[in-house]
């Protein structure tokens, strides 16, 4: 049975802990959807950690969004 669901047959092996390591200890039986899914869910967070921020300052104001002298607070009509 699947270590996971315990629905379905084990029809795959997975590592318990990510990795190289092949200890029998690491290893349990899974079925092909659970390991889909899974895998799929540990590869997103290492690709997500991987990522280098966008941007490593702060956002500049585009030239035109810029308070014009009309609407600043100390220059009052």
């Amino acid at each position: 049975m699947c270590r996971l669901c315990g629905v379905w047959p084990s029809t795959e092996v997975d590592h318990v802990i990510a990795g190289d390591d092949h200890a029998l200890s690491n290893l349990q039986g899974v079925c092909g959807p659970c390991h889909r899914a899974k895998s799929s869910s540990e590869g997103g967070r290492a690709a997500a950690a991987a990522r280098h921020p966008a941007r490593v300052r702060p956002r500049e104001p585009h030239p035109g969004e810029l308070p014009r002298p009309t609407d600043r607070p100390d220059r009052q009509p």
